[in-house]
């Protein structure tokens, strides 16, 4: 198995929804993850953009026919013959397929996508924003050296310049201890990494969850009446969305055991579909300026 580390970039809000309303501070909440309570992308959300993405990237000649094979699958029914096996798809081999008839075949996909997690979070001080992130966080991201953090009521921030003795992150005031926070050390030469590298804050596991619910965008929108191009009676209604500047970290793996050869080729396709997903945008309300991403895949 083939594991590439990913890494999404928040250019935009994002509103990755959790599937309906309901009665409390706002009316249309994120989704997230059960056990933290923290906001995630899921991996099918990736999985579905990629692919749909996908498509657009392949050459002309491949382009038609995978439009076609996508487009009696979801339909099932409609043609009398099928275009062509999803084996012979291009996109198909990469992402699987179940053609949804007796005489149709079906076959897992050679890549899969985790679910992307939080790893540095944007939040305002007096000093300019700043990224929170936690040991444990670092640690799962490959990184050594993490500067210890036992205390809640502390955080470290880094040592660039002359870090004030305390620093507020968003509304509470925290004593603060300059030291060198790691970071992954594939994100160092990513564009637009470096400042968030040098504004990064280390804050205790326990108190991040709360950092980062506080902390998120509440929108308010209104239905147009399409009779009279305003705003709709009754139809006001609130919505979350995690900040711009947000970093994730997920992964996308590949089985280069069971389909070898199709390796190289599938790990090309899948980053061209992540390009072009995210310059389109991840989740809803992309019509709004919701969702778009900078994706960067390690080892690819």
């Amino acid at each position: 198995m083939k594991n590439h580390p990913l890494y999404l970039f928040a250019l935009d809000p994002t509103h990755i929804g959790a599937g309906g309303y309901r009665l409390g501070r706002v009316d249309n909440t994120i989704l997230r993850d059960a056990a933290t309570g923290l906001p995630k992308i899921p991996g099918s959300s990736i999985n579905g953009a990629a692919r749909s993405a996908a498509i657009y990237s392949l050459p002309d000649s491949e382009r038609e026919p995978a439009m076609q094979y996508a487009n009696h699958t979801l339909r099932k029914k409609g043609y009398e013959q099928r275009p062509h096996a999803g084996a012979d798809d291009a996109v198909a081999r990469v992402f699987g397929y179940a053609e949804g008839d007796e005489e149709g075949q079906s076959r897992i996909g050679l890549v899969s996508f985790r679910d992307a997690e939080i790893l540095a979070f944007p939040v305002p001080t007096m000093a300019g924003p700043r990224w929170i992130t936690t040991p444990a966080l670092l640690d799962a991201a490959g990184c050594a050296k993490i500067p210890t953090l036992n205390d809640p009521t502390k955080i470290v921030i880094q040592s660039v310049g002359t870090p004030p003795p305390r620093l507020n992150l968003g509304w509470i005031l925290l004593d603060a201890t300059p030291n060198t926070i790691p970071f992954p050390a594939f994100l160092n030469d990513q564009p637009g990494m470096a400042h968030i590298r040098a504004n990064l804050a280390l804050v205790h596991d326990s108190l991040f969850p709360s950092l980062v619910n506080a902390n998120l965008e509440t929108r308010t929108s209104v239905s147009i009446d399409f009779e009279t191009g305003a705003g709709a009676d009754g139809l006001l209604f609130t919505y979350e969305a995690a900040p711009r500047g947000t970093l994730y970290r997920g992964q996308v793996d590949f089985d280069d055991q069971r389909f070898a050869p199709l390796y190289a080729g599938s790990l090309a396709l899948v980053q061209k579909g992540l390009a072009l997903a995210c310059q389109l945008g991840l989740g809803a309300m992309t019509t709004r300026g919701f969702g778009r991403m900078q994706p960067m895949l390690a080892g690819a």
